[in-house]
């Protein structure tokens, strides 16, 4: 009966292809359908091992849909029952997003207090192996499922790190994932308050808005929105949250494809939370996805913020579920978005047609914003108007992250120190961290060497311990050069007006 269905199913794309499309394509369709089943014939009747032609025809019905980009995959009912079950926000898994580009699947992005969080993983990673297996060209779904499990078993993943010449290797215990939509807001400096923005989930624009709440009360006059390693999430949620910023019936986004329903057009419906006037600054970088890019483009589009830090990852299609019989579904891209100046944010722009010509090389096309006809460009994700990395941590700083010995060394140290309340590094300190790595067998030159990003992190961890997110985050963000960027940035203005007035004198200079 499965084999009967699938060819059953197969069979009906086939045919509506060559009804369809018939005259759209040099090729005989009707002959290509005669090739595809003898093809499953002969391998039926002749292959050195015996294969189930419904595995078969899964199989080439996966890879017609992973031909067309990343995001567009065929569903079996096990796939399909894993995507609707896992909306429920909660797994067990190691909290981490990620995407197939070619052959190699990268972390997106990592979640707040999650096992790959905390281990050090980082946007950007290039997953090898999972538990030593070699995952390199194996199907997302298939990887996916091979990091998550059970909670409280163990996960080894290996990761290689552009710039890095060597494997990481990080061991992780799964738990159950359920990540929150702001997990820290702040007055960093005088009247500039932070908020850290890290999912795009239903009810997470109400959880923002009373972030804002909160800090004007608090006297936050400027605003720093950090949606760095947000992965996206709920359209309408972006919608919503851009709202927060956007004069009425301001244009937010759009999407469009090829059918005329496809084209939807999402725009301001209420006056914003905050005015016009108030500065803002948006924090972005590869690990900003979706979602997070469809806000940033819009207030970006609209001169409404600055966007500060790295280049975005460049998601900007929309992926539809199409159910077919017998539980069996497709993930269809079937649309793109687009900001209110037109451009679209995705990388994977081009055709099947045009990937496979070498010929064509990959163009940024031009746009201007809405209010100051600043050029913005189109086709890589958001490009920010002022870039600025955080500088990678050193070998030696990831080794002693990803085997936990700055948080065992501050548990240490809290229990010597049962009575602290608060914590500030100093030399005494980092020479009780020396004795310690030296007894884990760590090289003490090598230390020595980035001594100042040690140090740094024996201040998160500690403060971490004694004071949890809230003293994480303190000192996190007292080292974090993109979130210095803009509080130096924000200190100099006072309103959005003289927000672009500084860029534009920078850049002049």
């Amino acid at each position: 009966m499965k084999i009967r269905n699938i060819i059953f199913l197969l069979l009906s794309m086939i045919l509506g292809i060559t009804i369809g499309y018939a005259l759209q394509t040099s090729k005989n369709l009707k002959t290509l359908q005669d090739i595809y089943n003898e093809t499953i014939r002969i391998i039926q009747n002749n292959y050195v091992e015996e294969e189930d032609p419904a595995d078969l025809i899964e199989q080439s019905i996966k890879g017609m849909l992973e031909s067309l980009d990343p995001y567009s995959e065929f569903l079996t009912p096990e796939d399909f029952e894993k995507l609707r079950s896992s909306t429920s926000g909660k797994y067990g898994g190691v909290g981490m997003e990620v995407r197939k580009q070619g052959s190699n699947v990268v972390v997106v992005s990592t979640f707040e207090g999650t096992p790959a969080y905390k281990a050090g993983i980082k946007p950007g990673d290039i997953i090898v192996k999972v538990n030593d297996t070699s995952v390199t060209g194996m199907d997302l779904e298939d990887v996916v499922n091979k990091i998550k499990g059970e909670p409280g078993t163990k996960v080894k993943i290996t990761i290689l790190r552009p710039g890095f010449t060597e494997f990481l290797n990080f061991e992780l215990i799964r738990e159950i994932i359920n990540v929150p939509v702001i997990p820290y807001f702040s007055i960093l400096k005088g009247d500039i308050g932070y908020i850290k923005f890290s999912q795009f989930s239903q009810g997470s624009s109400d959880k923002l808005k009373d972030a804002i709440d909160s800090l004007k009360q608090l006297g936050a006059k400027k605003f720093i929105l950090d949606l760095r390693g947000n992965p996206g999430g709920l359209l309408y949620e972006a919608v919503r949250v851009a709202n927060l910023f956007l004069e009425k019936n301001s244009m937010i986004v759009f999407t469009k494809g090829r059918s005329i329903d496809s084209e939807e057009y999402f725009r301001a419906t209420s006056d914003p939370e905050l005015e016009f006037s108030v500065p803002i600054v948006v924090l972005i970088d590869y690990g900003s996805a979706s979602a997070s890019e469809v806000v940033a483009g819009a207030l970006q589009d609209w001169d409404r913020a600055l966007i500060i830090g790295d280049t975005s990852f460049g998601k900007g299609s929309v992926q539809r579920v199409i159910p077919l019989k017998d539980n069996y579904a497709i993930k269809l891209t079937t649309s793109r978005y687009y900001t209110p100046s037109g451009r679209s944010i995705d990388r994977t722009t081009k055709t099947l047609k045009e990937r496979r010509d070498k010929s064509k090389k990959e163009t940024n096309l031009l746009f201007f914003t809405k209010r100051l006809n600043r050029k913005v460009y189109s086709g890589g994700g958001i490009v920010p108007d002022i870039v600025v990395e955080n500088q990678p941590e050193p070998p030696i700083v990831v080794k002693m992250i990803s085997e936990g010995l700055f948080i065992e060394f501050a548990s240490e140290w809290k229990k010597r120190n049962p009575n602290a309340k608060t914590f500030e590094i100093d030399d005494k300190t980092y020479e009780e961290f020396l004795n310690f790595a030296k007894n884990k067998g760590y090289n003490l030159k090598e230390i020595e060497l980035v001594k100042d990003k040690v140090m740094n992190n024996i201040d998160i961890s500690i403060s971490e311990i004694i004071q949890g997110s809230k003293g994480k985050y303190q000192k996190f963000l007292k080292y974090d050069e993109v979130v210095n960027k803009a509080i130096e940035i924000l200190s100099k203005v006072k309103t959005t007006d003289d927000l672009f007035n500084l860029l534009k004198a920078q850049k002049e200079k």
